[in-house]
């Protein structure tokens, strides 16, 4: 499974889970400004990110990579007066409630060290925006992400040396190839 994958299956399972005046949509990396400044216009709102890969291990011969994951939430003043604050631990219970075992549909260990920040800070409007970071690392067989027929065909055609054998030609290709042409001519 590639993050790409991963991150989309948690924003589908997020969407489907979470309150449905929820806005979830994937994020590029970690929050700047300027996305902070369009997430309050859409609060509240949660934005899943893939913010990197902290270890390769192998697991029955496959290659696993622990991905770092973070739901960022942010909440405003709600429609009755509530303070940001209250929406945004709302939303966090909720976040950490679907968090709980889940493999989002995928071939995935269940989230691990899962940890919920306040990054709120003086920079914020006190009291109309409240900002929180879910974050947790999952486990993924990073194995066999590519499939032949999405490589390039230089990519496709290579030579094989075997130490105690002949050297052969593997051709992934569609189509004849020149070693069946010219096996029925």
């Amino acid at each position: 499974m590639n993050p790409k994958d991963l991150r989309a299956a948690v924003v589908a399972d997020f969407k489907e889970k979470l309150p449905p005046v929820t806005d979830v949509d994937a994020l590029g990396g970690r929050l700047d400004e300027a996305e902070l400044k369009r997430l309050c216009l859409a609060s509240p709102a949660v934005r899943v990110a893939v913010l990197g890969a902290d270890g390769l291990e192998s697991k029955g011969g496959a290659p696993y990579a622990v991905f770092s994951l973070a739901a960022f939430v942010v909440t405003g003043t709600g429609n009755q007066g509530e303070l940001a604050e209250e929406g945004a631990l709302s939303l966090v219970g909720a976040v950490l409630e679907v968090l709980e075992g889940n493999r989002f549909g995928c071939d995935v260990d269940k989230p691990a060290s899962v940890r919920a920040e306040n990054l709120y800070s003086g920079e914020l409007d006190a009291g109309h925006t409240a900002l929180w970071a879910v974050t947790w690392k999952q486990s993924a067989d990073v194995s066999n992400n590519i499939q032949a027929q999405e490589l390039d065909d230089f990519l496709r055609c290579f030579v094989r040396e075997k130490p105690d054998g002949p050297t052969t030609v593997e051709i992934n290709l569609s189509g004849p190839t020149p070693g069946a042409e010219n096996e029925n001519a």
